[in-house]
């Protein structure tokens, strides 16, 4: 309890003056929360960037923070305090400036999009949607270790040591890192290839979606059923990606089967028809229009519709794909073409014990052999 006997030596006169100190920052606390954000909405019609304002905003709370340890930190120090008591102290408030610092610093990161865009229209240049926020992270983590370890450093803890020790344990840690380290790589392996940039639609293998967020260790996909999907970045920059919001057409690709007994007229008069009919439409593209007849086998005749149409847009393309369906059925309607249907064979024994094979349609009710045939 000795080292609290200071307390009993403090008059009142000193305990008065070190409650005014504490209740002039106090005071200065409350009017600078009062009146900045006035100011700030001054500031932010004279300014012609929003740079100063993210800047203002950024570091409205730190300063509010620091102010009332400022107070405290004052009002200790009138005090008669004994020495190592004042080192304590100032090493806290020392300790507070740097984290308010490095508080508003981490929050200014996160504007770092409105010099991206300032520089981007200064010097006419594009950047990708993506690297902005990744090298937001990335900022913000090496202010987030800088922070520590100036604080660190104030209370004796060295980094350097700490570092070299870890060198100890140097395999275990690096082993413990892989992941994360490949999966980090993934992600820069992302950000300067490009394949694709937030708010793509993009398939890889059975997942399909949109990119919400790229960070240090994952992409997350937000599917068509509104399921949220994370994928590492190591599995990600070793896939194959198909970037669907890059195509500049959709593709409608049917083959059809028709009936095994079609004539050549009635296909050849089909084909005609659906060639004429998509190139009378503005919506399909010109080149790359393949309407043949593509195969024939035992039980039908394969027509190929392959071409594109000028859309991008899901709905769209669905839409025009309906649209062609209900095209093509109403031209082999009007030549009187059928469908393909599925034949299953029938298998009976005469009475010498021959096989006989009789094909039917699959519409057709098939009748098992009867006891007496067998």
């Amino acid at each position: 309890m000795e080292q609290f006997n200071w307390i009993f030596t403090i008059t009142w006169q000193e305990a008065l003056i070190s409650l005014a100190i504490f209740l002039i920052f106090f005071i200065a606390r409350k009017l600078f929360s009062k009146f900045f954000l006035k100011l700030i909405a001054r500031l932010s019609k004279l300014s012609k960037t929003q740079m100063d304002d993210a800047i203002a905003e950024a570091f409205y709370k730190p300063v509010t923070f620091i102010l009332l340890f400022a107070g405290i930190y004052f009002a200790l120090l009138y005090l008669p305090l004994p020495h190592t008591w004042k080192s304590i102290v100032s090493l806290i408030f020392k300790s507070l400036t740097v984290f308010s610092m490095g508080w508003g610093f981490y929050i200014f990161s996160g504007a770092i999009g409105i010099f991206f865009n300032r520089m981007g229209n200064r010097y006419e240049l594009q950047f990708n949607t993506i690297v902005i926020p990744f090298l937001s992270k990335i900022v913000k983590f090496i202010i987030a270790v800088f922070t520590i370890s100036i604080i660190l450093e104030q209370w004796n803890f060295h980094v350097t040591g700490l570092i070299t020790g870890l060198g100890i344990g140097g395999l275990a840690v690096a082993m413990a890192a892989k992941d994360t380290l490949s999966n980090l790589f993934g992600g820069l392996v992302i950000i300067t290839d490009a394949p694709f940039t937030i708010g793509d639609i993009i398939q890889m293998g059975s997942i399909q979606g949109v990119v919400e967020d790229i960070n240090f260790r994952s992409t997350r996909i937000r599917t068509t059923d509104l399921a949220l999907v994370t994928v590492p970045n190591s599995t990600l920059a070793n896939s194959p990606i198909t970037n669907i919001s890059r195509m500049d057409r959709r593709r409608i690709y049917f083959n059809l089967s028709l009936d095994v007994e079609t004539t050549n007229e009635q296909i050849k008069r089909s084909l005609g028809r659906i060639r004429q009919t998509l190139a009378a439409d503005t919506e399909v593209y010109p080149d790359k229009k393949y309407v043949y007849l593509d195969k024939i086998t035992s039980s039908s005749k394969n027509l190929m519709i392959d071409f594109f149409i000028k859309t991008t847009d899901l709905e769209e393309w669905l839409k025009a794909k309906e649209h062609y369906n209900y095209v093509v059925l109403d031209i082999l309607q009007k030549e009187q073409v059928k469908l393909a249907a599925t034949r299953s064979v029938i298998v009976t024994t005469n009475d010498d014990g021959k096989n006989i094979e009789d094909n039917q349609a699959a519409a057709t009710e098939e009748r098992s052999p009867s006891r007496d045939s067998l």
